[in-house]
């Protein structure tokens, strides 16, 4: 039987858990934008904006303003947590 050590620090593990599941969910998020952007992309070419194919527009315009959206996204919620982090450990 493996002994899982334990740590010194619970609440440091339990921020970096919080920070690494939100970085996978977010990095999953525009993963899977990028997939359907793509799969879709031919047939959103049969529709028009400002006089460029849809699918075209959303693969080199729309999922570079979603990534910029995720991002500040992303930095709003990890704020938010290691704000949570620092008044739990009487910090800031």
């Amino acid at each position: 039987m493996t002994r899982v050590p334990v740590s010194d620090q619970p609440a440091r593990d339990r921020h970096q858990i919080q920070t690494l599941i939100l970085a996978v969910a977010l990095l999953s998020v525009v993963l899977a934008a990028f997939i359907v952007a793509f799969t879709t992309a031919t047939w959103f070419n049969r529709f028009g904006f400002l006089h460029f194919p849809l699918g075209f527009y959303l693969l080199a315009q729309g999922l570079l303003l979603f990534i910029v959206t995720v991002a500040f996204w992303f930095i709003r919620l990890q704020e938010r947590i290691d704000l949570a982090r620092s008044e739990n450990e009487g910090l800031g």
